[in-house]
């Protein structure tokens, strides 16, 4: 036996301009604006890391690599 679908009740999520405004008040709009943000944040770090890499010698970023990292490779690469 078939069971017989609940009825709407008209108040849980009116379906009208109302609802979209709201909606789109809610979430449209800070989206699009956080994407800005975190696009506008990557592209920043990005042109931080290249200035850092510009600026140092292969010398000076091992120098500053960890011991125990520059074993690792050493390890990984048979010496």
């Amino acid at each position: 036996m078939a069971t017989k679908k609940e009825k709407w009740d008209g108040r849980s999520r009116p379906s009208n301009k109302a609802y979209d405004k709201g909606y789109e008040r809610i979430f449209g709009k800070k989206e699009e604006e956080e994407l800005k943000e975190s696009y506008q944040q990557s592209k920043t770090n990005k042109k931080e890391r290249e200035d850092y890499f510009k600026s140092k010698s292969v010398k000076q970023l091992l120098e500053e690599m960890d011991q125990e990292e520059l074993k690792k490779i050493d390890e990984r690469n048979g010496f």
